[in-house]
């Protein structure tokens, strides 16, 4: 799941000549370096003050359709996605320059159930699980992401026409100065509307170490997981966690608390 990443610096010279010639030459460099899905990601401060996100992948990685999804959806987003400036080839490899954030705050406590960063996610959350998916995007449905987990009965409980982000992690929200941004749309999708609260429980208990009973309170709060069927958060939340644990067991590093809280989560809407 997680790609090697390396520094702006150790990038093959062509691919920091193409960055250079849309941002600027002699542009500040900041590596990211909690970017899991990444070969590289950087935020660019230009000599004029402008600031660009930049992230790429190799064009033979298994990860590169990532970026096709994120190109296709971009400019079909709520105004609280960054928005997608260029797209460029070199080097062989794929890269995109996004709209520079600032967050003016850490995500490390974000998601804590007395976070004062909460309420501003459950708005945008709320917005999305009303928003249709472009259909000139030819977004994949969510059912293909879970459905080697789920019985195939259960197809019709996962399938919708809403906007799906289908990554609500903390470290993809970004509260700014005048909005809380979410980033990182590489699994979009489409799907229920409720689809994203269900993922963002799991990430309450993981993220924000919250009991899922909060977490659940939480997600009430968004109305299309408060009108969801039952039925169809048990499927999701059970097929995500079961996501995770065969990840685990294939040997992928590091993801002990991810399968814990996936766990505890899926578990809690088992119990009637």
């Amino acid at each position: 799941m997680r790609v090697a990443l390396r520094s702006y610096e150790e990038l093959p010279e062509p691919v920091r000549r193409a960055v250079a010639g849309q941002v600027g030459e002699g542009s500040a460099v900041a590596d990211m370096v909690n970017a899991t899905s990444s070969g590289f990601a950087a935020l660019l401060t230009a000599p004029g003050g402008g600031r660009v996100f930049v992230k790429g992948l190799p064009e033979d990685h298994e990860r590169t359709a990532e970026l096709n999804v994120e190109s296709a959806v971009a400019a079909f987003l709520p105004d609280f996605a960054p928005r997608l400036l260029w797209r460029v080839a070199a080097g062989g490899w794929t890269v995109l320059g996004f709209e520079g954030i600032t967050s003016t705050s850490p995500w490390a406590d974000f998601y804590a159930d007395d976070s004062p960063h909460l309420d501003s996610v459950t708005t945008v959350l709320q917005e999305l699980s009303t928003t249709s998916a472009p259909p000139e995007a030819r977004l994949k449905p969510a059912w293909g992401r879970w459905e080697e987990y789920c019985d195939p009965v259960d197809e019709p409980l996962l399938t919708g026409d809403m906007l799906v982000h289908g990554d609500p992690a903390a470290v993809n929200f970004l509260p700014g100065t005048d909005r809380t941004w979410l980033i990182d749309w590489a699994w979009a999708a489409r799907g229920p509307g409720w689809v994203d609260a269900v993922l963002w429980g799991q990430r309450l208990v993981l993220d924000g170490e919250q009991t899922p009973e909060q977490a659940a309170r939480w997600c009430r709060r968004i109305p299309a997981f408060a009108e969801a069927p039952r039925e169809g958060v048990v499927v999701l939340a059970e097929a995500d966690a079961r996501s995770w644990e065969a990840w685990h067991e294939y040997g992928t590093p590091g993801l002990e608390r991810h399968v814990k809280a996936a766990r505890a989560w899926a578990d809690y809407w088992q119990t009637p």
